[in-house]
């Protein structure tokens, strides 16, 4: 009898554990250009995040907002979490915060990803792999082949990541 019921309730946590695994526990990361008029793609966003929300199961999205693509997708986030509240939109930190930090108002937590300490000048390029390691999903703002965003965008390729490009 014991036995039985101790197979019963590893296959149901079993069942649990790859149940949100897969079905709860995605998570998506934004990386574009910091400079670039990206409003007028705003609702192409808008659709991914939907989709990623509807049909994979994305729960958590990263965020650096450093530059305008950043702020974008954070601001959707922002409005989409009123119809979908277990969604957690979390500000990505490349400099480990000071005291007096305070976390916008489009974000409900804040997370510092380096485990070891690094250069200044490191700091964004090391935490966009962190970011990349951490995700299932990358949304791109990238038209350019150069900078941070491209860098981190090539690496997630590099980590077979699914990346939805905007362009």
């Amino acid at each position: 009898m014991y036995l039985l019921l101790f197979f019963l309730f590893s296959c149901y946590n079993l069942y649990i554990y790859h149940y949100k695994k897969e079905k709860f526990l995605a998570i998506c990361a934004f990386f574009g250009h910091r400079n670039f008029p990206y409003k007028q793609y705003e609702n192409k966003i808008s659709d991914y995040i939907m989709e990623l929300i509807k049909e994979n199961g994305v729960t958590q999205f990263y965020s650096g907002f450093r530059g305008d693509f950043d702020r974008l997708c954070a601001e959707i986030v922002h409005k989409i979490k009123s119809a979908y509240p277990n969604i957690i939109n979390t500000m990505v930190l490349s400099y480990y915060p000071n005291t007096d930090f305070i976390l916008p108002s489009v974000f409900d937590d804040s997370v510092y990803l380096l485990e070891e300490k690094v250069p200044p000048r490191f700091a964004i390029s090391y935490t966009n792999r962190k970011i990349v390691d951490l995700s299932d999903y990358i949304i791109s703002g990238t038209i350019l082949h150069t900078g941070g965003a491209a860098a981190a965008c090539a690496y997630a390729a590099s980590k077979s990541k699914i990346i939805l490009s905007i362009f």
